[in-house]
């Protein structure tokens, strides 16, 4: 049996289901089980239907959502369980028994859209990685050149509740491609989007104009957690507009900074007779290896040497020791100690060196392989960006300098000269655990772009910038001239030895930052607080690189008041400011010099109370009391 089709005609369901999504009185549900062809529902499938998969079913294939006539939306979405979570809760990895599974057989994605489709919506699945972790998991829209008009691009997509991961082992190159109209991503859990040598994103879009509302979700990248931009799109002067980021959780596990593979333990050497070697030392190392997704073998630290002695002619000696979890096969690299130059390959944990030459190759001695780590957050082309209620963290310098939050225009290959970033609002946001916090750009480095114009960053708290992480735990790096830019109501808890450091130019003409405002913030200065190239850090920075800036009531614990503008704060350890920062209670105690200080009447610093309510529930995946994020006056979210 294909599938089966009956008319809803239970109120409750229809209840239920109308909690999520809008449906015709005449709709149809289409229950599709094990085994059953889920393409030919899909294309079967009527504006207003619901496609009911099966609950724990595995449904295999590269599944497309086509074009259909009329604007109701098509559920495709797994069978209504009461342990499920409802709007405004986020899914979970434990809730996958009770999820449809959509896995792709090969390296294309589990679920596409075709050009031009609209009006889906995906509830309540998982889709798990494809084959090798290669490519995009989910594509809604196309990021190719054959979508290069804006009639080609689909719209009108909900994703919710959806589990969407890469593989534990292999990871996944992209969780979901974002090039597309009108979408929203809401109440899922993205995980595992990681790979070797290579940009992966739990979301990521190049091609598509937006509005873009991706809210509630665990978002898990190693590359990029979250990037718009990165190639240049295929539709001519299209910049993604219109995007609302809020209550997500942005991480990775920070047991992806270490290598992948465990290096073996207990590597043990004894003599034995049956081979050719000579009396003297000789050394082992052993190295594990693995695939470790989209064609790439990684391979552990090498163990601690072992060595033995050799007594007499003819001798041979036997190398043992722990299995690795998962590793495929073992490199064993001998003879000479501190210098093994020749490798053996076995797939168990034991090796005789009888005395065959082996391949020549010198043992590593970096550490083993790692996920390729480069920022929770980039907007490389994008206008009109709220950025709210989130919590980004666990963040360190990998394959980049270690900047958590990255908005720096790219022209990525040459083609689009009108690539931007503007307009953007980054409020209320915590930031935790990061090697360093922000990297503003105002143009691209290597190939024209227009410039990044009305940024603003109120009332976040960066907590946790540390050295310890690789980076350099500054606060903002800024430079090549953006303008309008609002720094205003931050605290940062960091160690670097700048807040700010600005850049670009020369020292006979630097590039300077017009309509620069930083007001009310706190942190602790550092060597150097507000830095930069070519001049003296603090007064002469400003003056050269921010002219006309709006510098007022900034608390920089233990600077030098006589370099600063007149009522900058410097006195008083930074932490006795705070009702508990090492509670990670950043709230201005009774007191202090911050108290209602601000030029606004407000403490200065950010408002922790307000934040901590607005992000209170984000980490556990519930929305929250406080009002949903709506458009500000100076940024410009075009309904569409």
């Amino acid at each position: 049996m294909l599938f089966q089709s009956s008319r809803l005609g239970a109120p409750v369901f229809l209840v239920l289901l109308g909690l999520m999504c809008p449906v015709s009185a005449s709709a149809d549900t289409r229950t599709v089980r094990r085994g059953d062809n889920l393409q030919a529902v899909l294309n079967a499938a009527v504006p207003g239907d619901i496609v009911l998969l099966e609950a724990g079913a595995e449904f295999v294939g590269n599944f497309v959502l086509p074009v259909k006539s009329g604007d109701a939306p098509i559920v495709v979405r797994s069978a209504l369980n009461a342990q499920l979570p409802p709007s405004g809760r986020r899914v979970h990895p434990s809730h996958a028994p009770l999820l449809a599974r959509l896995r792709s057989p090969n390296t294309g994605p589990a679920m596409r859209t075709d050009a031009g489709s609209h009006n889906w919506q995906l509830q309540y699945l998982e889709l798990a990685a494809n084959q090798d972790g290669y490519g995009d998991l989910v594509q809604i829209g196309d990021g190719s050149s054959a979508q290069n008009t804006l009639a080609e691009v689909p719209r009108d997509f909900v994703l919710s509740h959806l589990y969407v991961h890469g593989d534990s082992l292999l990871g996944q190159k992209r969780c979901i491609s974002l090039n597309a109209r009108a979408v929203t991503i809401r109440d899922s859990y993205i995980s595992d989007c990681k790979g070797v040598g290579k940009d992966t994103q739990a979301i990521g879009g190049w091609n598509g104009p937006g509005p873009y509302r991706i809210e509630n979700n665990y978002l898990e990248g190693a590359g990029e957690n979250v990037m718009f931009g990165g190639a240049d799109p295929a539709i001519p002067n299209l910049v993604a507009d219109g995007i609302v980021f809020s209550r997500n959780l942005v991480s990775r596990p920070m047991a992806w900074r270490a290598p992948i593979i465990g290096t073996p333990l207990n590597v043990s050497a004894a003599p034995q007779g049956g081979g050719v070697l000579g009396p003297g030392i000789y050394a082992y190392r052993i190295v594990a290896r693995r695939a470790v997704g989209q064609g790439t073998i990684g391979r552990s630290t090498a163990s601690v040497e072992a060595t033995v002695a050799v007594s007499v002619s003819g001798s041979a000696v036997r190398v043992t020791w722990q299995p690795v979890a998962d590793a495929a096969e073992y490199r064993v690299y001998g003879r000479t100690a501190g210098t093994q130059d020749r490798f053996w390959t076995v797939t168990g944990t034991a090796f005789t060196d009888t005395g065959a030459a082996g391949t020549s190759e010198a043992v590593p001695t970096s550490a083993g392989t790692v996920w390729s780590v480069k920022n929770l957050f980039e907007l490389k082309n994008a206008r009109n960006v709220v950025i709210e209620n989130n919590i980004f963290e666990n963040h360190w310098k990998e394959s980049q300098p270690g900047y958590a939050i990255v908005f720096t225009p790219r022209n990525s290959n040459g083609g689009c000269t009108w690539c931007v970033v503007e307009h953007v609002r980054f409020e209320y946001n915590l930031v935790r655990n990061v090697a360093a916090g922000i990297n503003l750009l105002g143009y691209d480095s290597g190939s024209p772009s227009q410039q990044t114009v009305d940024v603003a960053f109120r009332q976040n708290l960066f907590t946790g910038l540390s050295t310890s992480l690789g980076g350099n735990a500054w606060f903002m790096l800024i430079g090549d001239a953006p303008r309008e830019v609002v720094v205003e109501h931050n605290t940062i808890d960091s160690n670097g030895n700048a807040v700010v450091y600005a850049y670009g130019g020369n020292s006979a003409d630097p590039r300077e930052i017009y309509g620069f405002q930083m007001i009310a913030n706190a942190a602790r200065h550092g060597t150097y607080g507000i830095n930069g190239q070519y001049f003296g850090y603090g007064n002469a920075i400003i003056s050269a690189f921010f002219p006309a800036a709006v510098f007022r009531a900034n608390y920089l614990a233990g600077g030098a008041a006589s370099r600063y503008p007149a009522g900058t704060l410097v006195a008083g350890a930074f932490t006795d400011q705070f009702v508990n920062p090492a509670g990670s209670d950043f709230t201005v105690r009774d007191g202090s010099p911050l108290k209602r200080a601000a030029p606004d009447g407000l403490d200065i610093g950010v408002d922790y109370p307000t934040l901590a309510a607005r992000v209170a529930q984000v980490a556990m995946g519930r929305n929250s009391s406080v009002t949903p994020p709506r458009a500000p006056s100076n940024v410009r979210i075009v309904a569409r």
